[in-house]
């Protein structure tokens, strides 16, 4: 959730970080703050929204100028909301100050060993602890750059973090690297600046380097240099400093975003200008793969799985190993994971290919049985989902295939992954994914439809019938989001009642219930569970009662709809006072 912005250049920095955290807002936080380069540091930071923060540093406007600075919104995670816990943290003396986003898992035990050297803690958060790590490396490695120095505390942390430093004895510096959470380089003309999200680069540049895992960036106003944090640690030797660390190749891509897109466009959130978006976001997900050559027949033309990746070990195309593979793994956290399971449920029907839906994060703390003739399949609207991540490491290792289906071009997944494709929905700046979500399920409906005639599989006839109504599907959202506002409003006004929520649907809609679920919980904070249709007689029907709304998901051309609808009869009739709530999306 939490955000990071650094600036570096010729203009006034504050301005520009307060502007960056408004870019950023959409993200959720509980506080934001800046640091701006001076002797000392100069550190403003306040609880709630960026407008405290805002106004804090208008009244300072005088103590903050600079051309050098960093920012943060900041999402608890050790210790509560507070000025105090806010980012950025800086030593005692303001020489060094950091933001950070991700958790230092061993922080308890660096900060006692900084504690018994004399160090005071003013924060209850995991992040103080870096300002005063690289403090006290820095007067240990006699000799050493500020690269060196951080590069060697961050590998004495373990856990995530995507971070900036600045120094009080260096105006032109700027330090930031990664680990499990996103850090992206904008580069502009004598002028550069970190971001957590290019959303709020956009402005500045379109010109980004996505800093991949484990990478460490020096950024001057004249440019930078990207170097590996394990190679730069290793070449310091033991009792002296090595020259200086060979750069990483990390190359500069375009930015596929403009700040129109990361407007509000009239619309009061960007959630509901998302959901009012699908429909064009399904679109450009399907133009130029799937078209027509001649009347009443159809052809999917995947570009970037009917050719292996430049210099890739393996040539054999992508498509050509998933028709051979003894089984496809959907891997993916949240609602990409809703997408996998019907991804599982297409490619099952469609392609005939056994599939199986992983929790990227549960995968990569066990030690599943992969094999060379499998295809993991990486689903993720950022792309920098560090445990679907960690899934692809360990499906190459193993030498399957792998395959990303994301919507940021450049992310580290589309980077990692042996191929894949993009979802082209535009910036999705909701918290809750709506847009992306319609869009995976449309990329992966195509990778099934297009497998399933390579293996013979689909008739032609089947796949014609199947890429129409595929081809249609965009026009019908349009027409149904449309017409849902009053009934929305409607049923809105019985569901902000309610405690509790069930939803339910078979097949292909059971994980459209996980998601609706899902959804509830994170826009309305109202605790929801998601169940098979039929399962809900298994323990979820004691849950019923007066306030319960059941949301009962089915399509009329669905086989299960006549069940749907009994089981509808069955809660108004022998539930006393329950509520059910029948979703009817036509055929």
């Amino acid at each position: 959730m939490c955000g990071i912005f650094a600036y570096i250049g010729d203009k006034e920095a504050a301005a520009l970080l307060i502007t960056a955290l408004k870019r950023l807002e959409y993200r959720g936080y509980d506080s934001a703050g800046i640091g701006i380069h001076g002797v000392p540091l100069k550190v403003r930071k306040k609880v709630g929204k960026v407008a405290n923060l805002e106004e804090d540093v208008s009244k300072a406007s005088d103590t903050v100028k600079g051309t050098l600075g960093i920012a943060h919104t900041r999402w608890a995670t050790h210790g509560k909301p507070s000025d105090i816990n806010a980012h950025p943290h800086a030593t005692s003396q303001s020489s060094i100050a950091v933001v950070h986003n991700g958790v230092i898992e061993n922080h308890r035990a660096l900060k006692e060993q900084l504690s018994s050297k004399g160090y005071q803690f003013l924060s209850q958060t995991d992040t103080e602890l870096l300002a005063h790590l690289v403090q006290d490396l820095k007067m240990q490695m006699d000799g050493a750059s500020w690269l060196e120095v951080v590069a060697t505390a961050l590998r004495l942390c373990e856990g995530a973090y995507g971070v900036a430093f600045i120094f009080q004895d260096d105006p032109d510096l700027i330090i930031g690297a990664r680990k499990g959470s996103p850090l992206i380089l904008g580069v502009g003309h004598g002028e550069n600046m970190l971001a957590s999200d290019a959303s709020a680069i956009v402005e500045h540049t379109k010109d980004v380097v996505y800093l991949r895992e484990g990478e460490i960036v020096e950024v001057r106003r004249s440019g930078f240099k990207v170097h590996d944090i394990q190679k730069v640690v290793s070449k310091l030797g033991k009792n002296r400093i090595s020259p200086r660390p060979d750069d990483v190749e990390n190359p500069i891509v375009r930015l596929e975003l403009s700040l129109e897109q990361i407007e509000k466009g009239g619309f009061k959130h960007f959630m509901l200008k998302e959901i009012m978006d699908q429909p064009n976001a399904m679109r450009n997900c399907l133009r130029g793969r799937i078209y027509q050559p001649a009347e009443a027949q159809w052809e999917i033309k995947l570009g970037g799985l009917e050719k292996a990746k430049e210099g890739a070990a393996n040539t054999t195309p992508p498509l050509e190993r998933m028709a051979k593979a003894c089984r496809l793994i959907f891997a993916a956290c949240g609602t990409s994971w809703h997408s996998g399971l019907i991804g599982k449920y297409a490619f099952e029907k469609l392609a005939g290919v056994r599939a199986e839906v992983e929790y990227a994060s549960e995968f990569r703390y066990r030690k599943p049985l992969i094999c060379q003739s499998d295809c993991l399949i990486a689903i993720s609207q950022s792309g920098e989902t560090a445990d679907t991540l960690e899934a692809i490491k360990m499906a190459k290792e193993h030498k399957a295939l792998t395959i990303g289906v994301v919507n940021v071009v450049g992310s580290s997944i589309a980077r990692e992954t042996d191929a894949g494709m993009y979802l082209h929905a535009g910036p999705e700046i909701g918290v809750a994914s709506t847009k992306a979500f319609t869009c995976q399920v449309i990329a992966i409906l195509l990778m099934a439809l297009r497998l399933g005639k390579q293996r013979g599989v689909l008739s032609e006839e089947m796949l014609n019938m199947y890429c129409a109504a595929l081809n249609n599907v965009p026009d019908s959202i349009e027409k149904w989001i449309s017409s849902l506002t009053e009934q929305t409003r409607v049923i809105s006004k019985n569901l902000r009642l309610a405690t509790n929520a069930l939803f339910c649907g078979m097949g292909v809609h059971l994980p459209v219930a996980l998601e609706g679920a899902l959804k509830l919980k994170e826009i309305s904070y109202i605790h929801a569970e998601g169940f098979p249709a039929s399962e809900i007689r298994h323990g979820g029907i004691t849950l019923i009662r007066n306030f319960v709304p059941v949301v009962c998901i089915a399509m009329r051309s669905d086989p299960a709809y006549d069940q749907i609808k009994q089981m509808v009869r069955d809660f108004r009739f022998h539930v006393c006072m329950r509520a059910a709530v029948p979703i009817d999306v036509g055929k």
